[in-house]
């Protein structure tokens, strides 16, 4: 048994968790199961005010400090109160790295979703948008050059590479996919063409794109209908723009959705939609293709390699191409058919059992690691007393 310490920004109970947090804390709940003790060191969520301590899953979550004040109560706990309780520590960087590297000796891993580059002039005020950019540019690269990365994907393992990190200390673990766990029962399409967004409502994932090109596609597909669920920081200003434009009547906002309306909207809907401006990998295209809907994006760095263009669904260069690879699936049943079968087979390959035995192999791989350094030093050091 192992006792893993996770450094994460947030947890699934979050109100803004994404992609990432269901990524550790699937990964993490295996662990538990293979019979490792698993604490994660998280943000609080101000508005919810969650527990400060609680077991999820197994998993013992440990809540302190806010978006950016989370960083300096990880080292203050980890020195008082965490590091004589860990074998292990994953540090988890969300853009910016929780710098264990500084102040913990203990074997450890980086795990990275995708490198945020231009996102954080996009997403964070000045300064703290020039203060992530060159952290992830040149600290972070810099403070763990000798430390084993873990990845999401190939496109982030490539950007990270860019880095200068050396390739053989950098992992790719697939997201997995929960493909026994599809809903049991079995739903029909919507009667009416319909185009979903599901997930996280950031300036980056620019959901407001969607808005904007809707008229276009009703010029198209005229009853056509856009569904929005989810939640996020600009989930207020594209709501607002909905109301305002001419064509809100065709729009849903539907806000969070529990786990059983998730999969009833993705296997319902006709198409999913993800106009962000990159992705890690992009999970939710996953999700949904499990439900065997295709799906259209940007081709931009994670989402041109979770989507299998003309096979899983399609990518677009622009947004008149975006435009047109929607209307052409909701067109064409046939197509939307084949894509599909095609989605599902591949969304099933993905596993969140294979995905934690191999994240637990790299982590077990650096405690032995970091056993036989201490040998050599003792060695070393008998041989000069001697």
């Amino acid at each position: 048994m192992k006792r893993i310490l996770i450094f994460n920004w947030r947890d699934i109970k979050h109100e803004w968790a994404g992609g990432g947090e269901v990524y550790i804390h699937e990964l993490a709940k295996r662990w538990v199961k293979m019979g490792n003790e698993v604490t994660l060191f998280c943000g609080q969520d101000i508005n919810r005010k969650l527990p400060g301590e609680e077991i999820i899953d197994g998993i013992r979550v440990v809540r302190r400090g806010g978006r950016f004040s989370v960083y300096l109560w990880a080292v203050w706990y980890y020195v008082s109160r965490l590091r004589k309780m860990c074998d292990i520590v994953v540090d988890v960087q969300n853009g910016i790295p929780f710098f264990t590297v500084l102040y913990s000796r203990k074997p450890k891993i980086a795990v990275v979703y995708h490198i945020h580059d231009q996102q954080f002039f996009i997403e964070l005020p000045f300064p703290y948008d020039w203060i992530g950019y060159i952290t992830e540019k040149y600290v972070f690269p810099f403070l763990y050059k000798g430390i084993h990365i873990q990845v999401i994907s190939i496109t982030t393992k490539n950007d990270v590479l860019k880095r200068g990190i050396d390739p053989h200390h950098v992992h790719v673990v697939h997201c997995g996919m929960n493909g026994n766990r599809v809903a049991k029962t079995s739903y029909s399409k919507f009667a009416h063409p319909t185009i979903l967004y599901l997930g996280r409502i950031k300036k980056y994932k620019r959901v407001e794109t969607l808005v904007h090109i809707l008229p276009a596609i009703i010029k198209r597909i005229p009853n056509v209908h856009l569904m929005i669920a989810g939640w996020g920081t600009e989930a207020s200003s594209v709501t607002d723009l909905s109301m305002r434009s001419n064509v809100r009547k065709r729009i849903h906002i539907i806000g969070p959705v529990s786990e059983s309306e998730k999969k009833r909207l993705l296997q319902k809907s006709w198409v999913f939609v993800n106009p962000s401006m990159n992705e890690g990998w992009g999970i939710s295209v996953i999700e949904a293709n499990l439900y065997g809907t295709p799906a259209v994006a940007f081709r931009v760095r994670g989402l041109s390699e979770s989507i299998l263009h003309g096979k899983t669904g399609l990518l677009a260069n622009n947004e008149n191409e975006f435009i047109d690879c929607i209307v052409r699936l909701l067109s064409n049943q046939k197509l939307r058919d084949i894509l599909g079968v095609n989605a599902r087979r591949r969304a099933i390959e993905f596993s969140w059992d294979k995905a934690a035995c191999e994240s637990l192999e790299l982590l077990l791989l650096q405690v032995s690691k970091n056993i036989e350094k201490q040998k050599n030093f003792r060695w070393i050091g008998a041989f000069t007393n001697d």
